[in-house]
Order: C-alpha cells, then structure tokens, then sequence
C-alpha cells in the first residue's frame, strides 16, 4: 500500500509536468520564442507565418501610436484653458486643407456651388 508520502510525491510531480505543459503551449500560442531540452531557442517552422505576424505587430504598433497621440491631445482640450482651447480652433481653420482629407459633406464640393 502506498504511503501518503509517495503519493504526495507523485501528485507534485503531476502537477509540475502539467504546468509545464500549460506555460509551453502558451508560449507556442503568443509566440515567445521556446526552448528545446537543453535551454536552446527552438526557431518557428514556418517564416512566411512569422513574417506575417511581425507585419501585424508593427500595424498595432502604428495604430496605438496614434491612439497615444489623440490621447494626449484630448487630455490637452480636457486640461486647457477654454481661450486657448478656442484659439487653437481659430487656428486650425484658417489653415489650408489637408490634400489626402476629402470633405464628403453635402454642398461641400465644388460642383455644388
């Protein structure tokens, strides 16, 4: 019969190998870089995969870059003196219109006019 101490034993080294399992495959899933048995870095299969995915980090890179830049400039409206808040305004509009920006407003095109 089996003493408490051996099963014990044998429950801890369960669990161990369990969450061994559990950390690998997350980091197979998220794309940290896994190690073989002897600690070296086991490189990804597939390139065209993981060129893909670096493509995708720089996108979301990019795109919360820009979500920080209108996060400061709405916290700079939200802190600002409302006259200097209104002088930006003023001074935004009298600038030139951006060529990539298009007024889709109705009566906004020339043709309207």
């Amino acid at each position: 019969m089996p003493t408490p101490l051996i099963i014990g034993a044998f429950i801890i080294a369960a669990l161990a190998i369990i969450g061994w399992v559990i950390t690998e495959t997350l980091k197979v899933k998220h794309g940290y870089p896994v190690e073989d048995s002897w600690g070296r870095k086991v490189e990804p299969r597939d390139p065209a995969k993981l060129a893909r995915l670096q493509e995708e980090n720089a996108a979301l890179r990019d795109q919360l870059d820009a979500v920080y830049d209108r996060l400061e400039t709405l916290e700079r409206i939200v802190t600002d003196r409302p006259s200097r808040l209104a002088e930006e305004i003023d001074n935004l509009k009298s600038l030139p219109p951006r060529p990539d920006k298009v007024d889709r407003r109705p009566g906004s095109s020339k043709e309207d006019k």
